[in-house]
């Protein structure tokens, strides 16, 4: 995976069939192996996707040569324009900061099995938003409960929310971060530099994607996040790949944005 008219790699681009769980990401080179399936058919198209790169569409054969070679172009980012007023800023919490709940959130399996670790590269999972008034976010903060990894890799995603859906990717920053030795607790990921608002009203999806992951010490380990449940009025979602089908359940997990907010 290239940058378009560089030799540069674009390292943890997301690679999937559209409406199918099945796909990639790429590792810190760019490099890639793609998972061939059955239900692969030719009429499918794999997409191509990484934040700040215009994505690109290519047929599956094309992936099936080797080497196969893709370059993104780089999308051009507009200039925030910032207004400077004197507001009455008040600090609040847009989401669940509690750490208990009767469910456990997340993903497990088999330590010697490697192949599925691997396979969780391009997940996703996440939460819907709803900001009561117009605010800044400061950080973004997550309540691990269960952690066996050295290593893990996770990139932040901001969709716009559609028909109850994750919609159109917000962020034009590409936001990472790596949770290690078997870290547990409460993480956070300052935002206050990406100058993120958020308009009152208006639902967002906030969502993690599995970029990476090292060394789950345990024969069977369990990566988790506790959630309420149920949650008749509150829904996580995910997808098994970047370009996989939503689903939905009625779950609160212990997640949430850090703002600034205030009232017009």
């Amino acid at each position: 995976m290239l940058h378009d008219s560089l030799t540069t790699p674009v390292p943890f681009a997301s690679l999937g069939v559209r409406n199918k769980p099945l796909g990639t990401v790429t590792n810190e080179f760019g490099r890639f192996q793609f998972p061939d399936s059955p239900t692969l058919s030719g009429q499918d198209t794999v997409v191509v996707s990484c934040v700040g790169y215009w994505p690109v569409r290519l047929p599956v054969q094309q992936l099936r040569q080797h080497p196969a070679v893709v370059r993104l172009r780089p999308r051009a980012q507009a200039l925030r324009e910032v207004t400077v007023q004197h507001r009455q800023l008040r600090p609040e919490v847009l989401g669940h900061s509690g750490k208990s709940g009767l469910a456990r959130w997340g993903i497990g399996g088999m330590a010697q099995d490697s192949s599925r670790q691997h396979d969780m590269r391009g997940r996703e999972f996440g939460t819907f938003l709803k900001p009561a008034r117009n605010c800044y976010v400061d950080s973004f903060n997550v309540y691990i409960e269960s952690n066996p990894f050295t290593a893990l890799r996770l990139r932040l995603m901001l969709y716009t929310v559609r028909n109850g859906k994750p919609a159109e990717p917000l962020l034009t920053d590409d936001v990472q971060f790596v949770v290690r030795d078997q870290r547990t607790g409460w993480v956070s990921v300052d935002l206050r530099s990406y100058n993120l608002r958020l308009e009152k009203k208006q639902p967002v999806a906030v969502a993690m994607q599995w970029l990476d992951s090292e060394g789950a010490f345990q024969n069977n380990w369990f990566f988790g996040i506790p959630a309420v449940f149920p949650a008749p009025l509150h829904q996580v979602f995910g997808r098994d790949k970047s370009q996989a089908r939503w689903k939905t359940f009625p779950m609160q997990p212990s997640l949430y944005l850090a703002v600034q907010s205030w009232q017009e």
